[in-house]
């Protein structure tokens, strides 16, 4: 039942289409665990947010309150059992995003909905998690799968409204890029900034100034480096 490395491997295949990325586990895999795996794994998603440094497999194993083969067999060894939680998480927020969305809605509403959800989904990270998550092997692949994912759908979305006279005609590639991207970059810079509000917060505020802008009639105005520094 454990995952190996090479489900690592290809876990995140070519994500720049809109195909989401593959689960570390898989449905087949998950379907077949027991009712106390099962329930390992989920409280699992909650112990991980307030960071997991120091814990060995079976200080982890004591804090869920299960044996240590339980955590064995969904997983080789700790950095592979916080990655297979954290990938649960992700894929948990990107269905909550999507059904967060309204077919009756414009596109740019449905946007707007969407990226709610995917941004504040940072909110309950903490910093010890932040940290200890960005060390581990692959988690950066891991990440940028899902996120690559977010990208594509935001840059769909970004298009219709655009066929809809929603938004002015912009680089939908730079701004899905932008604001897919923001909340993973202001929680990045967080445990070293003097930012006032929280990563989702912030990333949030500025989605809203950007959005602003979009939908703006008027065009903005180019302006040459004289002008700037007048």
């Amino acid at each position: 039942m454990a995952v190996r490395s090479s489900s690592l491997k290809n876990h995140f295949g070519k994500s720049k289409n809109l195909s989401a990325p593959r689960p570390l586990l898989s449905k087949k895999d998950e379907n077949n665990l027991t009712k106390r795996q099962l329930e390992a794994l989920n409280e699992l998603e909650n112990l991980i947010k307030t960071g997991v440094p120091d814990l060995t497999m079976s200080q982890i194993a004591n804090k869920l309150k299960v044996s240590l083969r339980t955590l064995y067999e969904l997983a080789p060894s700790k950095e592979e059992l916080v990655l297979i939680a954290v990938d649960r998480l992700l894929f948990k927020i990107g269905k909550e995003a999507q059904n967060s969305i309204d077919s009756n809605d414009s596109p740019l509403t449905q946007l707007k909905k969407y990226l709610n959800i995917t941004t504040k989904a940072l909110h309950p990270t903490t910093l010890a998690f932040s940290r200890d998550f960005s060390e581990l092997k692959g988690a950066k692949e891991l990440v940028d799968a899902h996120e690559n994912f977010v990208i594509a759908f935001t840059q769909n979305l970004l298009k219709e409204a655009i066929k809809e006279k929603e938004i002015r005609d912009v680089d939908t590639a730079a701004f899905a890029h932008v604001l897919a991207g923001l909340g993973r970059d202001f929680n990045r810079q967080y445990a070293n900034s003097s930012f006032k509000e929280d990563p989702a917060s912030t990333a949030m505020a500025i989605s809203e100034i950007i959005f602003i802008g979009l939908e703006k009639k008027t065009h903005v105005l180019s302006l040459n480096k004289e002008q700037i520094y007048e």
